[in-house]
C-alpha cells in the first residue's frame, strides 16, 4: 500500500505525535508500504521557507496561509496518489487551546478524494466527572469542532489508544477501534552488571546497600499527589529489608523538578535524584537496570501514555498511583498489561511476586505497524480513489 501519513508537527525530537508518526511510517516501510510524511502546520520550520521538502517528507510552515496549504496538498496527493491517508491527529498541534482553527477545514476538499483513516491522541476537556466548568466550557467547543471536522471528512478507519476516548466517541456516533502505543526509545544492547553500575552510579547509590530503584520518566503531571506513592515506598523497604530510591528520567517539566527538590529533602530516608535527560542508548540501559516505575498518569487514561508504553517495553513493572480521573458517562473494564498496577491494589509486601513478572525488554513497534496496516487492508481498496 502507498500510506501518506499527515500530522501537525514533523520537526525531530519536538513533537511527540511527529516523532510517533515518524516511527510507524518507518516501520510500515519495512513491512513493505510506501510512505509519505506530511506536516501540516509546522512551527519549527523557518517562516521564510514556507515548505521544506526532503525525500518522502513535505513540512508545511504553520506560517503559510491555509489556502495555499490546500492546494500544495491537491497536488501532492495526486503525484503520490495513496491508497490512504492517515491523519495523526492531535488539535493542540494546530491551536493552542485544542479548537481546530477554520483553516483546517480547508485542507478537507483534498484529502476527500482519498480514503482517510484518522487516530485520534486526543480528544476534548471534559471527558471527567471531576473537571471543572471552564474546562467543560473549552471541551464544548473542542468537541463540536472535531465532531465537525470528521463528518465532513467521513474517515473510512477510525483509531484511539485507551477505552475512555473510545467510550467518549462511540457515545458521539464515531465507533473507533483501539491501537496501542509503542515506546518511543529504542531498545539498546545492556551488559546486566554495567547497566546496573551505571544506574546506582547516576543515582548516587553504593551497592552494597542492595537498593531498589524506582524511576520516575518524563512528565510529572501536578495532579500527583506524592504521600501514598511514597508512604507505600515506606512500606516496601521496611518488609523486603532493602532500601527505595526514586529516580527521574527525562523532561520532567518546570513543576516535576520543584516537586522533587521538595520531596528529596522532606524524605531523606528515600534517596530522590533527578537525573535529567539522557542519551537514548543510556537511558534504554537505565531502564533495563532499574527494578519498577512510576507513573503519574491515571489509571483510566494510562494507554494513552507514551512514556509509560516506553516503560513496558523494557520490560519494567510499572506503579499507577493515580485513579481519581474517572469518565462523566460511561464505565469500562479492560484488560491491562500484567505489569501495570494500581497502587491501591498492591500490597507493598507483594513486591517482590509482582516484580518477578518483569520480561525481557522488546518493542512493540513491529506488531503495532502489522495491526495498523492489517486495519486498513481490511477490506483493501481497490483503487487510490473513493467511488
Amino acid at each position: 500500500m502507498k500510506i501518506a501519513f499527515l500530522c501537525s508537527s514533523l520537526a525531530p525530537g519536538r513533537d511527540g505525535v511527529g516523532d510517533y508518526t515518524r516511527q510507524l511510517a518507518t516501520a510500515c516501510g519495512g513491512l513493505g508500504h510506501v510512505c509519505l510524511l506530511v506536516a501540516l502546520h509546522d512551527r519549527h520550520t523557518p517562516p521564510a521557507a514556507g515548505v521544506i521538502e526532503r525525500p518522502n517528507e513535505v513540512r508545511l510552515s504553520s506560517t503559510l496561509p491555509w489556502p495555499r496549504r490546500a492546494e500544495l496538498l491537491a497536488e501532492l496527493f495526486r503525484q503520490f496518489d495513496p491508497h490512504w491517508l492517515s491523519w495523526q491527529l492531535v488539535p493542540y498541534g494546530f491551536h493552542a487551546k485544542g479548537i481546530l482553527p477554520p483553516g483546517c477545514f480547508r485542507l478537507l476538499e483534498a484529502a476527500r478524494p482519498w480514503h482517510n483513516h484518522v487516530m485520534l491522541h486526543e480528544l476534548w476537556l471534559g471527558l471527567a466527572d471531576r473537571d471543572p466548568l471552564q474546562s467543560r466550557l473549552i471541551g464544548t467547543v473542542q468537541r463540536a469542532k472535531l465532531l465537525t471536522f470528521l463528518r465532513r471528512l467521513r474517515p473510512a478507519c477510525l483509531h484511539t489508544t485507551n477505552p475512555a476516548y473510545q467510550i467518549a466517541l462511540a457515545r458521539a456516533g464515531w465507533p473507533a477501534e483501539l491501537l496501542p502505543l509503542f515506546g518511543n526509545i529504542p531498545i539498546a544492547p545492556a551488559s546486566p552488571d554495567l547497566a546496573r553500575e551505571e544506574l546506582l552510579a547516576l543515582a548516587g547509590l553504593p551497592a552494597r546497600l542492595n537498593p531498589r530503584v524506582a524511576i520516575l520518566f518524563g512528565t510529572i503531571h501536578p495532579q500527583w499527589q506524592p504521600e501514598p506513592t511514597l508512604h507505600w515506598l515506606r512500606c516496601a523497604a521496611a518488609h523486603s529489608e532493602r532500601p527505595v530510591a526514586l529516580l527521574s528520567l527525562g523532561h520532567c517539566g518546570p513543576h516535576g523538578s520543584r516537586l522533587l527538590a521538595r520531596l528529596a529533602h522532606a524524605n531523606p530516608e528515600i534517596p530522590i535524584v533527578t537525573g535529567g535527560v539522557q542519551p537514548p542508548d543510556k537511558l534504554s540501559r537505565l531502564l533495563q537496570a532499574a527494578d519498577f516505575a512510576i507513573a503519574t498518569h491515571p489509571w483510566a487514561l494510562i494507554e494513552k501514555s507514551g512514556s509509560t508504553a516506553t516503560l513496558l517495553e523494557h520490560g519494567l513493572p510499572v506503579l499507577v498511583p493515580r485513579d481519581e480521573w474517572r469518565p462523566r458517562h460511561g464505565t469500562f473494564a479492560c484488560a491491562r498489561d500484567s505489569l501495570l498496577r494500581r497502587l491501591d491494589d498492591l500490597s507493598p509486601a507483594a513486591l517482590d511476586a509482582w516484580l518477578a513478572g518483569r520480561r525481557p525488554p522488546a518493542s512493540r513497534l513491529p506488531d503495532i505497524a502489522a495491526r495498523f496496516t492489517a486495519h486498513l487492508s481490511s477490506p483493501a481498496p481497490e483503487g487510490a480513489l473513493v467511488a
